[in-house]
């Protein structure tokens, strides 16, 4: 399990994260939901020691988060992380040397399915090809952890659609943990497990999908219900 424990974040005199408690558990894809500025990259990125917090706990399988164990964690951030001006090929052989336990037999037959051109460099491709891309490099890390910072932005309602397969896919491992952040709540409603929803850097509401389901609602029914009863 990944869990932050009363984490506060300031920038100066600005508090970006307010005691924010959260479990992420085994095997779920918990989306991160808000709007821009409520916190929502900043956990990531406090997730993945890329900015320090002012206070609080952040976890994964019961330990503290440190260069030793980190690479449980796989981070796709909402900007490019990889070589414009390298082709395919090239990429993913830096990536077999920069991380860990990369899957490079794995990665070759994800871009072959999802009919991902391997002969170009990356900035040839188009939109909907490098945000696949990006995220076949994140599930190819084989990370019990998968966090994908604002993975739809940007991309047209097929690229989306094929980004859900993805997670809906016989590529995602049994048992991996998947973080979404994300403002487009309309695409999660076939993927996700758990919702958290945060509101000026607080955790606002907390909900699975088998309960918005009990309810007999849809995961936006439900959150329109939760904000109208503030």
């Amino acid at each position: 399990m990944l869990e932050l424990q009363n984490v506060t974040k300031r920038y100066g005199k600005k508090t970006v994260l307010d005691d924010v408690s959260i479990q992420f558990k085994k095997g779920e894809i918990t989306c991160l939901l808000g709007l821009n500025g409520v916190g929502k990259s900043t956990t990531m990125k406090a997730i993945m020691r890329l900015v320090p917090i002012s206070k609080g706990k952040i976890l994964v399988d019961g330990e503290p988060i440190t260069q030793q164990n980190i690479n449980k964690i796989a981070y796709i951030p909402d900007i490019p992380i990889h070589d414009l001006g390298w082709t395919i090929p090239q990429n993913l052989s830096f990536a077999q040397v920069f991380y860990k336990n990369f899957n490079l037999e794995k990665a070759e037959r994800m871009l072959k399915f999802f009919k991902v051109p391997t002969d170009k460099k990356l900035k040839e491709l188009s939109k909907g090809n490098l945000a696949r891309f990006n995220i076949i490099v994140g599930m190819c890390q084989d990370a019990p952890y998968l966090l994908l910072d604002e993975p739809f932005s940007g991309i047209d309602v097929f690229t989306r659609q094929s980004f859900i397969n993805l997670l809906k896919s016989e590529f995602l491992e049994d048992g991996q943990t998947v973080i979404i952040t994300t403002h487009e709540i309309d695409e999660i409603q076939d993927i996700a497990d758990h919702i958290v929803l945060l509101e000026d850097g607080q955790v606002f509401a907390s909900f699975s999908k088998e309960e918005a389901q009990n309810e007999g609602l849809s995961i936006v029914d439900k959150m329109r219900t939760l904000y109208s009863e503030v």
